[in-house]
């Protein structure tokens, strides 16, 4: 196999390096010197290394948040190809979420807002949804099944 990639990545890190020396050891006045030769506005080329430096370190932030966001979004897809052993009928459906916030309060407050606790505004596949998510949490473990269920 050639080196002769790996050799043109470290030539090319040597020119970065001693590009960056050579700025590092220059004075503000021969930086600023040299911006205004090449025609460019000081200020305004700073404002744009700025934004530059401030873009780079936002990504570089939110480098966790992306990953846990592809974590979530495949959790998710998940949990909707997932069978799971439900009440068959909406209204059995329904009878078992009641069931569920009745022995656990701070499930309710956890995953309906407040718009929806008399649940008269929960669409069937919200109340399915909600089941699943339970499901998953492990608190349907705990209760009875009710009615007639599916795989």
């Amino acid at each position: 196999m050639s080196k002769q990639p790996e050799t043109h990545e470290k030539e090319l890190r040597a020119i970065m390096y001693a590009l960056a020396e050579s700025i590092a050891q220059a004075s503000d006045e021969e930086i600023l010197a040299e911006v205004r030769e090449e025609g460019d506005n000081p200020e305004i080329a700073a404002e744009h290394i700025r934004s530059s430096l401030r873009d780079t370190a936002k990504v570089y932030q939110q480098q966790k948040l992306r990953a846990a966001q592809q974590q979530y979004d495949a959790r998710i897809a998940d949990m909707r190809h997932k069978e799971y052993a439900l009440p068959t009928t909406p209204e059995a459906r329904r009878t078992l979420l009641a069931a569920v916030f009745a022995q656990r309060p701070e499930m309710q407050m956890a995953l309906v807002t407040a718009q929806y606790r008399d649940f008269t505004n929960l669409t069937d596949a919200d109340v399915e949804s909600q089941l699943k998510q339970l499901k998953e949490l492990g608190v349907l473990d705990n209760l009875p099944t009710y009615g007639e269920t599916k795989p």
